[in-house]
């Protein structure tokens, strides 16, 4: 009511305006000459101007161009849509990113919707699943770029490569969710990489709140993720020829914050061995609460002992943790819980110094790429009813990754 149909009117208005400008713009850039070169090589001979259809952010735009005709291979040609990348048709290069954020923040279908409220435009769900893809593919084409730069040796010793600025830290975090495919349900893997600054103006170190669990001060920056459906193994690859995009073999400081993944720490250790290992601090103390409600049915005891455990991990008082669960091996209710915190806080040993790593200004938590795995694959790949084929959901996961990480710009 009131301005709103106006506004409503408005925009209608002006969409039929930009509708029609457009047209006419595209027309006025044909060049129209006598002839052309085919791509087979020879002459082509112009016959006629004929109509073309593109949509466009105004809706369905009609204009004619001038058609060509090669004698020699007779294949047509229409060289302004070769000239401004016109796929007759289909969707225009303005408006796929725009159908292909919708695509990857909700369903197709209720992206249909979306874009007939937003845009003005009728869209089919198909047409927005190709779109998110499209991106998808293209970050999807870069990495697997980056995947044969990072094995060329020449590349990786180029000056040009070696006078880049190394960046001072360089964090890595990794972790993976299962998504539902047609065939079955596969894990997700995603890597973030990012750099952790003060909040406040103070220099490296940021000083540590002493307050059990709580960092004062520090943020994570500039998260770049990258994701894939893929075993270890392979994913391997994407960690290794993206991490040496953002230059980790070079950095002054490598630091990985990870949970407690026996996969995720070999990857780790076979292609960044001088990497600092921190096990998430969240993680781990997570594996302390099962016990303390098996020990205690009261909440205040379940708190008191909660608290003194997680003191003595943050001031890497590990093995006291560690003996205190071994020793409740024979307890009725608490063996089985108390032997497995025991157990991972042992393999997990030399990545719980977290005094240590406080001291020398470290993150401790790997909630960026929890954040992500959240973001990317519970909220998108995961909606009831999803059931994807396994490409589909590789390629909408990688384009959200482009978007969260503030790229998306530079992929389209």
């Amino acid at each position: 009511t009131g301005i709103g149909k106006v506004e409503q009117g408005m925009r209608q208005v002006l969409q039929e305006v930009g509708r029609q400008a457009l047209g006419q713009v595209l027309e006025k850039s044909d060049p129209v000459d006598p002839s052309i070169r085919c791509r087979c090589g020879h002459k082509a001979v112009y016959r006629s101007r004929r109509e073309g259809m593109v949509i466009t952010v105004f809706g369905r735009v009609r204009y004619k161009r001038s058609y060509y005709i090669c004698d020699h291979c007779g294949c047509g040609e229409k060289p302004l849509d070769t000239l401004l990348k016109i796929q007759p048709g289909e969707i225009s290069q303005g408006l796929k990113p725009l159908l292909a954020l919708l695509g990857i923040q909700t369903s197709f279908d209720e992206a249909e919707k979306l874009a007939q409220e937003f845009l003005l435009l009728d869209i089919s769900d198909n047409s927005i699943r190709k779109a998110a893809q499209w991106v998808g593919q293209k970050q999807q084409a870069l990495e697997q770029k980056w995947e044969k730069l990072s094995d060329w040796h020449h590349y990786m010793n180029d000056p040009a490569r070696q006078k880049e600025k190394a960046p001072r830290r360089l964090y890595g975090s990794i972790d993976g969710v299962m998504v539902p495919t047609q065939a079955e349900w596969r894990e997700l893997k995603t890597i973030c990489w990012y750099a952790v600054s003060p909040i406040s103006e103070r220099q490296w170190p940021s000083r540590y709140n002493e307050r059990i669990g709580e960092l004062e001060g520090l943020k994570a920056t500039d998260m770049r993720y990258h994701c894939d459906i893929q075993e270890a193994e392979s994913f391997s690859k994407l960690l290794w020829a993206t991490g040496c995009h953002y230059l980790a073999d070079r950095a002054q400081e490598l630091i990985f914050v990870c949970d407690g993944a026996k996969w995720i720490w070999r990857l780790v250790e076979e292609n960044f061995p001088e990497a600092i290992q921190i096990l998430d601090w969240y993680h781990a103390v997570e594996y302390l609460t099962p016990v303390a409600q098996a020990l205690f049915r009261e909440e205040d005891k379940q708190t008191e002992w909660l608290t003194t455990m997680k003191e003595h991990l943050w001031f890497s008082r590990t093995q006291i943790v560690i003996d205190i669960c071994s020793g409740l091996a024979t307890h009725a209710d608490a063996a089985n819980p108390a032997t497995t915190a025991a157990t991972y806080f042992q393999n997990n040993l030399a990545r719980m110094d977290y005094a240590l790593f406080r001291k020398q200004g470290y993150f401790i938590g790997s909630g960026t790429v929890e954040s992500g795995c959240k973001q990317i694959g519970t909220m998108r790949l995961k909606r009831s009813g999803a059931h994807w084929l396994e490409d589909g959901a590789r390629w909408v996961a990688k384009a959200r990754a482009v978007w969260l990480s503030g790229h998306w710009h530079d992929v389209i």
